[in-house]
């Protein structure tokens, strides 16, 4: 039985929709082993994000069955307001299934995907930004150079054949080794496969060298685009690059818009062993940072080219494949 009226009905809702969040999927179910540091590095990461976004900027953070210890932190961030948004799953339903549930509950155009053992350096929101900015076609940006996989989901190059031809560079010329050494380390890759990514060529974009090619453990995409692509079942991969590829890359392939990174790093993965002496300094470089107010929805986009819609999007993928072992880019 009711009683009374109920005081929402046809009431309005006042609130500022932000245009860009950032969300982050948390598994550290305790603290032995592979996962004995992880809670230091998760907290390292947060610190770090709080301190270099803006007011246009949200926050999820999403407890895969995490540990009471880390489920009252992440508890404690919400009560605090830091974060806006918390989900806590009783199961590990995995990495993508997570962030792409929240991602279709979420308002803002542009979303950024964080592994929990990344730490957010000093600018590296206003690079997002500028590298959408300055490349209306970009649609997946990366924070840290990757000149390595430009032909992984890159059938986009097929669009702008004459544009890459002419912006083929030697990689050691557009990245730097140490932002690069600190990557390779920081996943267990050896100097061999590192010098040989250094010494290699890649393709760049714009007069800034953005490159093609993006990594994921930290990325922004374009929302819009890639959820008419991103498959509509459950993966059944907890965590792996070929749920990564199926759910991310390759989907976001078939929108026709730039996957790029930036050729400095200014985002740092760092594992699940803490350097504390290297935190440390990084965190106190960013004690009197404060970043520029500024909005992702003032971005242009350009939509990807209807030639790019004309050829199947297999043989666009399988054709890039083959131009790149041929090496014929």
């Amino acid at each position: 039985m009711r009683i009374g009226f109920n005081p929402n009905i046809n009431a309005t809702i006042d609130f500022s929709i932000k245009s860009h969040r950032v969300i982050i999927p948390i598994y550290i179910p305790n603290a032995e082993g592979y996962f004995a540091d992880a809670f230091n590095v998760f907290k390292v990461c947060i610190d770090s994000l709080l301190k270099t976004i803006n007011k246009d900027t949200a926050i999820t953070l999403i407890s895969n069955a995490s540990s009471k210890e880390v489920n009252e932190y992440i508890s404690n961030l919400y009560s605090k307001k830091k974060v806006d948004k918390v989900v806590f799953n009783s199961e590990n339903v995995g990495k993508i299934n997570a962030i792409i549930t929240e991602t279709r509950a979420s308002f803002e155009e542009f979303i950024t995907y964080s592994d929990a053992d990344v730490f957010f350096d000093k600018g590296w929101l206003k690079q997002t930004f500028t590298m959408f900015k300055n490349v209306p076609k970009a649609g997946f940006v990366s924070m840290n150079p990757t000149p390595y996989n430009c032909s992984h989901a890159n059938s986009t190059i097929l669009d702008n054949m004459f544009t890459i031809l002419f912006k083929k560079q030697k990689a050691n010329t557009v990245c730097s080794y140490q932002d690069l050494e600190h990557f390779f380390n920081s996943v267990g890759r050896t100097k061999e496969a590192l010098d040989k990514a250094f010494n290699g060529e890649c393709y760049t974009v714009s007069n800034e060298n953005y490159i093609i090619g993006a990594g994921h453990f930290c990325c922004t995409i374009r929302k819009t685009p890639t959820l008419k692509e991103i498959p509509s079942e459950q993966s059944k991969i907890v965590l792996s690059t070929s749920s990564d590829a199926g759910y991310l890359d390759i989907p976001f392939d078939k929108t026709g818009l730039w996957r790029i990174s930036s050729p400095k790093a200014f985002v740092w993965h760092m594992g699940n062993n803490l350097e504390r002496d290297w935190a440390s300094q990084k965190l106190e470089s960013l004690v009197n940072f404060k970043e520029d107010d500024f909005t992702f929805s003032i971005l242009p986009c350009k939509n990807s080219t209807f030639k790019s819609h004309l050829i199947p999007y297999q043989f666009r993928y399988r054709m890039v494949s083959l131009l790149k072992k041929l090496n014929l880019f």
